[in-house]
């Protein structure tokens, strides 16, 4: 499988050709080699035995077994159709990008992709039938059970393609994993658009659990959210919470995003989903749907506490100069790198912005290696909720039933299948902790010059909390 590149015309028609290939050599191979086999299997004479009773039951086991070949190759078909724009099924093609032209549902030109497939295979059957049973009428020599024993080899044979189709297309994506650059490949926009038109079933359970993690977390300090990309939809949970909201992230364009919704822009992203369900989770087992005022309250709520937009870099062992009570990453450091050791260090440097005492609460893709924005795909470090206990239990205590899996459907399109969440709180007096102390009186006396309260306060976990300075660019909200 090649990239293709280009103008997005030229590109496009590419793409189609590569499927138009694909699909003609596949099909003229398919159907040279069951009808080949369909044959073999007649001749050979190892169902001759069978009377017509068995010979439909035969048949109907084979498409019992294309149908399992179906459930390999039909994933495999849709991740080529997101990954790269083509398909071994030019039909379904066909009806992925007419669907997603009409329509931003994922789901929809998912459906229609295999749907698609689907009856591009079926309809494949009909000149085996037709030559099955013609021969049946034309030639004495060739009964109506020697045609369902030629159709059920011919079946055979088809389910051992769609299942080594899907095999190979598999692996065949895997050879040729390319990562997308956020610096220079990564588009807001188009974030939002393929993952928060609506509230799906990661995050349905994301903040849920954030709702009950934020209500641990200390009443009226600040909080910080660290790699939020262009998102708002975990901070209105923590909005009745903290008296006020840092947000950081890496990327200057997933903070401009954000201040396009503080600034009421009517192109920003429409985060009232979210929200509603955030009121909903708040409601507990009482499940009240929560009014379109509730709605509007809780977002200028968001707003009024959002005081600091914060470009960060989990790659600096201080990415911002100070700690939090508590700090909440979702999906940040493991969707920042493919290498495993990498999101370790990434996960540290996030963490050491927790105070002794203080709250973590993070989320992450459970073993994906990778998903996909806009045809691109973007790392992802292949953890579990075994590696994010790990790292946490360093520093933190971690309770039982304070990591947690969630399986979601969602891995064909956007390339993972579960989600770990989890939460702890941080060890009064860590290794790491006493480390950071030391460093603390050595280096940072001169940032807290004038308020040496807030240094003391730091080392000891329970003082005031500083503006953030340092190491991170801040842009402070304009009251």
């Amino acid at each position: 499988m090649t990239a293709v590149a280009g103008t997005p015309r030229r590109a496009g028609l590419l793409r189609w050709v590569i499927s138009l290939v694909a699909t003609a050599a596949s099909t003229y191979a398919l159907d040279a080699v069951a009808t080949a086999a369909g044959i073999a299997l007649v001749a050979s004479g190892l169902l001759a035995g069978l009377d017509h009773a068995w010979a439909l039951a035969f048949l109907a086991a084979t498409y019992l077994a294309w149908i399992q070949g179906l459930r390999t190759s039909l994933p495999a078909n849709r991740t080529l159709l997101t990954t790269t724009g083509t398909s071994t099924n030019v039909l379904s093609k066909a009806a992925h990008d007419l669907v997603r032209r009409a329509t931003t549902n994922e789901r929809a030109g998912r459906i229609a992709a295999d749907a698609g497939y689907v009856g591009s295979e079926i309809g494949k059957e009909v000149p085996y039938y037709v030559g099955a049973f013609g021969a049946v009428l034309l030639s004495d020599s060739v009964g109506s059970r020697e045609a369902l024993v030629f159709l059920g080899g011919a079946n055979l044979v088809a389910a051992a393609y769609e299942y080594g189709l899907g095999r190979l297309t598999r692996a065949a994506l895997r050879r040729r994993r390319r990562y997308a650059s956020f610096e220079a490949d990564w588009v807001p926009a188009e974030y939002l658009a393929g993952y928060y038109r609506q509230v799906e079933p990661d995050e349905i359970a994301t903040i849920a659990f954030l709702v009950e993690a934020v209500r641990r977390a200390p009443q009226g300090r600040p909080m910080l959210f660290f790699g939020v990309g262009p998102t708002l939809h975990h901070v209105f949970a923590a909005a009745p919470v903290a008296s006020e909201i840092h947000l950081a992230d890496y990327l200057p364009a997933n903070l401009r995003e954000i201040q396009r919704w503080i600034d009421r822009d009517p192109a920003a992203h429409d985060w009232r989903p979210f929200v509603r369900h955030t009121l909903r989770c708040e409601s507990g087992e009482r499940g009240e749907e929560p009014t379109s005022e509730q709605v509007t309250a809780r977002e200028e709520l968001a707003r009024a506490k959002i005081t600091a937009l914060i470009q960060a870099d989990a790659r600096n062992p201080r990415p911002i100069d100070r700690r939090y009570s508590a700090v909440v990453s979702a999906y940040c450091a493991d969707s920042a790198t493919a290498d495993r050791t990498t999101w370790t260090v990434f996960m540290g440097h996030i963490t050491s912005m927790v105070r002794p005492g203080g709250l973590f609460v993070t989320a992450a893709l459970r073993r994906c290696r990778g998903y996909h924005v806009a045809g691109k795909l973007f790392p992802g470090a292949d953890i579990d909720e075994d590696d994010v206990r790990a790292v946490l239990e360093r520093d933190f205590d971690v309770a039982d039933g304070d990591v947690v899996v969630h399986e979601v459907p969602q891995g064909d399109v956007h390339g993972y299948s579960g989600i770990v969440l989890a939460t702890a709180r941080r060890r009064a007096w860590s290794g790491t902790v006493r480390q950071r102390a030391v460093g603390d009186l050595v280096g940072d006396v001169r940032g807290h010059a004038e308020h040496p309260e807030h240094l003391f306060g730091e080392l000891v976990g329970v003082g005031l909390d500083d503006v953030p300075t340092g190491q991170a660019q801040v842009q402070e909200r304009e009251q």
